[in-house]
């Protein structure tokens, strides 16, 4: 008990500690924000994993389709509660939301943290937004403290009397909130600064696609309850598929099986579902770091595509 009690004590010491791990997400977060507050009609909010923040271009499809849009899609190691948390400080009555979710986030829940929260979610969770950290059971805030690595945690306590100063970046780096413009898409990951190698784009595949997808699995849940949600708050839901390098292990009917199971979810709603799986995977030279992250390049032609796409449920005529 009284080890517990210690425990404890070090993770509240640390909790709303700011790291620089988690700076260039909640950089991130406030800019989307701002962006957002800014508009003051209607608007469309792309929402999702970084597939989409590097994937897919706002600022293309505002000029395509005439309506102000705002990429609103964060890191899909948050998970799909608080991407879509996050969202729904992005939305007001009479906007639009397109949810595009890698596959593995529709399996990313709050009951099984266990199995997917990496660094990225458990350093943001106590850094950043100590007050959701609060809100949850004492199971959940000591599974949180018992999957956190021990140097984080002291990193954290240290942070409390020295704050973590931000060094400047000696070489390009996309992960910074500086790169975002003013809709929120991420910038500057040109294909001149694509490495030659990269273990996740060149090897890596989707085992989604593989192995076929649950309509159990909890992304299902948080999403049907963020679509009772918008219907509350007059805010029309649309979805679609996550850019991703094709693979030909995709070629098979499991593949198919995927997008089946996607499509009938959100129709059954009464969604609208943009394109398909098949349309949305790219040659891997048009990737820059991931199997999930195109080029700004190919982001931009990507953009295009979904704005030919997207017209008709805009009622956007041809120019």
């Amino acid at each position: 008990m009284a080890g517990l009690m210690a425990f404890v004590f070090v993770i509240r010491l640390q909790l709303g500690v700011p790291t620089a791990l988690s700076s260039w997400i909640m950089s991130a977060i406030e800019k989307k924000r701002g962006a957002a507050n800014s508009i003051d009609r209607p608007k469309i909010v792309l929402l999702g994993g970084s597939a989409t923040l590097f994937g897919v271009k706002a600022s293309v499809l505002e000029r395509e389709l005439r309506i102000p849009f705002i990429n609103g899609s964060l890191h899909a190691g948050l998970g799909m509660a608080y991407i879509l948390r996050e969202g729904r400080n992005l939305l007001k009555p009479g906007d639009t939301v397109v949810l595009f979710p890698e596959y593995e986030l529709y399996g990313f829940g709050e009951k099984n943290r266990r199995d997917w929260a990496a660094i990225t979610y458990l350093d943001f969770i106590l850094s950043r937004d100590p007050n959701y950290y609060k809100s949850l059971s004492w199971h959940d805030q000591i599974e949180i403290g018992l999957m956190t690595p021990i140097s984080r945690l002291f990193d954290g306590i240290k942070g409390r009397w020295t704050p973590v100063v931000l060094s400047v970046e000696s070489q390009y780096n996309p992960y910074r909130s500086d790169a975002l413009d003013s809709r929120g898409d991420m910038t500057g990951h040109r294909a001149e600064f694509r490495a030659a190698h990269s273990e996740d784009r060149d090897r890596r595949v989707c085992e989604v696609l593989c192995r076929g997808l649950n309509l159990d699995e909890e992304g299902f849940s948080l999403l049907k309850d963020f679509h009772q949600w918008a219907a509350k708050n007059r805010v029309r839901v649309l979805a679609g598929f996550p850019n991703m390098v094709h693979r030909m292990e995709y070629d098979n009917t499991v593949t198919d099986g995927v997008e089946l199971n996607i499509r009938s979810f959100f129709e059954d709603m009464g969604v609208q579902v943009i394109g398909n799986v098949r349309a949305a995977l790219m040659p891997q030279e048009d990737f820059f770091d991931t199997i999930y992250h195109p080029t700004e390049e190919a982001s931009v032609h990507r953009s295009e595509r979904l704005a030919m796409q997207m017209r008709p449920l805009f009622h956007v005529q041809d120019r």
